[in-house]
């Protein structure tokens, strides 16, 4: 029985001791050489400077086969929009806060005629662009948005 009092004791210290040990904090280099280990999030695209596909519209999704379709694109920077619209380039002006406001200007376009599914794609987007009064990021893409809801959907073609 005296041993038994005196162990009680011991084993306690010694079970407080490893809880309050610590487990050493991997370095990244070591985390991303790990098996299984998942890299960090890469930052999204800027809003500017970048080269953005559209991928979903109103809701449905855009595909496009080449080479008679041309991806749909936009392009934004120093206050100038660009990029193809489905049959047009098209062109216009912006105003954007850099953070989460995004207003577009009237959009022009060259008058090329085009199969009516691209013409309607085209008007389709004119008009939505016309309604965008914000954006957001998703991962690496592009929302567009009208009082918070997406409209439309880009993503990366090319960052310069």
């Amino acid at each position: 029985m005296f041993k038994l009092a005196r162990l009680i004791p011991l084993a306690a210290i010694v079970a407080i001791t490893a809880g309050c040990a610590q487990t050493p904090v991997r370095s990244d280099a070591a985390a991303a050489a790990a098996p299984g280990a998942t890299s960090p999030a890469k930052p999204a695209p800027k809003l500017t400077g970048t080269q953005w596909k559209l991928k979903e519209l109103k809701g449905k999704q855009v595909v496009r086969k080449a080479p008679e379709q041309r991806e749909v694109t936009l392009q934004l920077a120093d206050g100038r929009a660009s990029g193809n619209s489905g049959c047009n380039q098209m062109m216009g002006g912006y105003t954007s806060d850099g953070v989460s406001t995004l207003n577009f200007g009237q959009m022009a376009g060259t008058m090329m005629m085009c199969q009516p599914q691209d013409m309607d794609l085209e008007r389709l987007l004119l008009s939505t662009l016309g309604e965008v009064n914000g954006y957001r990021y998703a991962d690496q893409e592009l929302l567009l948005l009208k009082d918070g809801v997406p409209v439309a959907r880009y993503e990366v073609l090319t960052v310069k």
